[in-house]
């Protein structure tokens, strides 16, 4: 019996450096790659991912957390649909799922103050249906898909209030 208990307590230890240990690295990551980790876990229990207007922040297993400041850059993390959405604010790419799955589409994204094209160009939605497109902060940008002869369209803005996940483009 005494055994078990020194080798529950290894194992318990064990698992608690290695979700700290996940903090540790992760807080090490820039924006752009805590967000591609995320996707990782999407779904998967090991963390809560949400990205805010200047950070994001994740929480583990353990119930440790790390912050990543996202610097001059917004997340807009936008999942275009034809039927079926779901309200949000803040974007979870560890639980945030969208209804159009890795389908390809158009974008375009122009600058409302300069009128200069941002992006634009054939995109595809990930496996949790959203795209994520980095832009600068405190901007206003016109965003627009086509697919298969369905539009959306909405100016989006990038300041400390807005919103980093977009599930209002319905396709039609």
């Amino acid at each position: 019996m005494k055994y078990l208990l020194v080798s529950a307590m290894i194992a318990l230890t064990s698992q608690s450096a290695f979700a700290a240990s996940q903090a540790e690295q992760f807080e090490k990551l820039n924006a752009q790659d805590a967000l591609e980790q995320s996707h990782q876990w999407h779904r998967t229990g090991e963390a809560t991912v949400k990205v805010f207007p200047d950070f994001i922040e994740a929480e583990f297993a353990d119930k440790s957390t790390a912050r990543i400041p996202t610097g001059d850059q917004f997340l807009l993390s936008i999942a275009p649909f034809e039927n079926m959405t779901h309200g949000c604010t803040f974007h979870v790419p560890t639980g945030c799922q969208g209804e159009m799955v890795e389908k390809s589409m158009m974008v375009e994204i122009t600058d409302s103050q300069t009128n200069e094209v941002v992006q634009a160009g054939m995109v595809r939605t990930q496996k949790d249906g959203f795209i994520d497109f980095w832009v600068p902060k405190n901007g206003s940008y016109k965003v627009s898909f086509n697919y298969q002869g369905k539009t959306a369209t909405e100016v989006l803005t990038t300041d400390s209030q807005s919103r980093t996940c977009i599930t209002t483009m319905q396709l039609l």
